[in-house]
């Protein structure tokens, strides 16, 4: 069952939202307290209340309670800000693409915890035990999460952070500004990271290099800490659906040993780092990489290690690397190419007639510069292996189109050199097509 706290009123921020209150089947105060979750973009978080496309934690947790994986819990999406989302999940920096962004991180952390949070607990019965209250979010709610956890751990012991935009990436010159802040030392008890390879500007790499950080800092790889990178997945509420049972399964589950291993072949570069780390699935179903994995490969030239289930390419040739974890064992095969970490993409957009001349136009969030009537063109240095959506645009839901009216759309891993031609016949209409209106 949902329930709708409408027009929330926070003093901290001057405004108000709806908050959709999630609740386990049966759920009883007197039975209480009940661990919680708190979620950010709260109004894409449940398939039964809110907007789509949406994560479906309500059918998440539903299937995952019912069958005794997790113990009953409330789940709270807070609805975000829309257009002042940015500033409220903002600890560190601006938003870096609204010129008017300013850091109101912490008046939103004020409102969760001192506003938000003391009328969840006397109504739905939830407890105050930092060891059952976890913070969870994708993207901008995923960097706000993260800060969260670790600024207040006393309040939030479990962190899930989904798809984290920790750095922006220029989208013409790719110059790239840190968002987010490394911290020195240990907060949440237990945290669940993972990111996409398919989600452009938002690369695998920061993620990676925190959960490095991370592990650096004490976590215990594959218990305290738990990763994934899912390779051929995009930055959607489709893919953090996918993702978020084995997050609530780490955060709230009984823990144990995988019962199966996975992985598949990779290619790298001389000087590039390579996650080789295998994909584990416990008996609950809770899929995550295992950093912890033992690698030893053969011949030894070509790789050396450089973190946790990370191989750097040093020289060209293949390499058959085998992982173990426990009593269980894969084998993959890695081939090293010559050349740097980095490959060229060149792409040329036609776009239709009566585009507006000033109107930015965009591949897979790359800003490409207008070079004749009609005639749109970028060139950029990216890292190899780097997803990209193969998509068009110039802004917020307005999407090239192709000559039967479907989005532009496909994707590529960037593993080489490579030109890229795309023709737009037509550009939807945002007004129309943006799920946000009349909400």
């Amino acid at each position: 069952m949902i329930e709708t706290l409408t027009g929330v009123r926070s003093r901290a921020l001057g405004n108000t939202r709806d908050v959709f209150v999630y609740l386990p089947p049966g759920h009883d105060p007197a039975a209480g307290p009940y661990p919680v979750v708190v979620l950010q973009d709260g109004q894409h978080v449940f398939a039964g209340a809110g907007l789509s496309p949406s994560w479906r934690v309500d059918e998440t947790l539903d299937d995952l309670i019912g069958r005794g994986l997790l113990p009953p819990l409330v789940a709270v999406g807070v609805s975000n800000a829309g257009d002042r989302r940015g500033d409220e999940y903002s600890h560190v920096a601006p938003y870096p693409r609204d010129p008017r962004g300013v850091c109101r991180g912490e008046r939103y952390e004020e409102f969760l915890i001192d506003e938000l949070l003391p009328v969840i607990r006397e109504r739905y019965a939830v407890t105050a035990d930092p060891a059952a209250t976890a913070v969870m979010g994708s993207s901008m709610g995923g960097l706000v999460s993260y800060h969260l956890a670790f600024r207040r751990p006393e309040v939030f012991g479990l962190a899930a952070v989904l798809s984290p935009f920790l750095v922006f990436a220029d989208p013409l010159t790719l110059a790239e500004t840190s968002v987010h802040r490394r911290f020195g030392t240990r907060g949440p008890r237990r945290i669940w990271m993972d990111v996409g390879g398919m989600e452009g500007l938002i690369m695998v790499g920061p993620v990676r290099e925190l959960a490095e950080h991370l592990l650096g800092l004490g976590y215990a790889p594959d218990d305290e800490l738990r990763f994934l990178h899912e390779p051929s997945a995009p930055h959607h509420e489709d893919a953090w659906a996918a993702r978020a049972g084995s997050a609530l399964l780490h955060l709230f589950g009984t823990a144990g040993p995988p019962v199966r291993l996975s992985a598949g072949d990779g290619s790298t570069a001389t000087g590039q780092a390579l996650d080789v780390a295998p994909i584990a699935e416990r008996a609950d179903g809770c899929r995550y990489s295992a950093l912890g994995a033992e690698l030893t490969w053969r011949p030894a030239a070509p790789l050396k290690s450089v973190g946790h289930a990370l191989l750097e390419g040093v020289e060209p040739g293949l390499a058959e690397v085998v992982a173990r974890v426990g009593e269980l064992a894969v084998t993959t095969r890695v081939t090293v190419v010559e050349g740097g970490p980095d490959a060229l993409l060149d792409v040329t957009v036609v776009v239709p007639d009566g585009t507006p001349d000033d109107s930015p136009v965009y591949f897979s969030g790359l800003a490409t510069t207008e070079i004749a009537p009609g005639v749109h063109h970028g060139a950029w240095r990216l890292p190899r292996g780097v997803g990209l959506n193969g998509t068009v645009g110039r802004g917020w839901r307005c999407d090239g189109l192709d000559a039967d009216g479907v989005p532009i759309g496909t994707p590529l891993r960037h593993d080489a050199d490579r030109h890229v031609r795309v023709r737009v016949e037509s550009w939807s209409d945002p007004a129309r097509d943006d799920p946000h209106a009349g909400s």
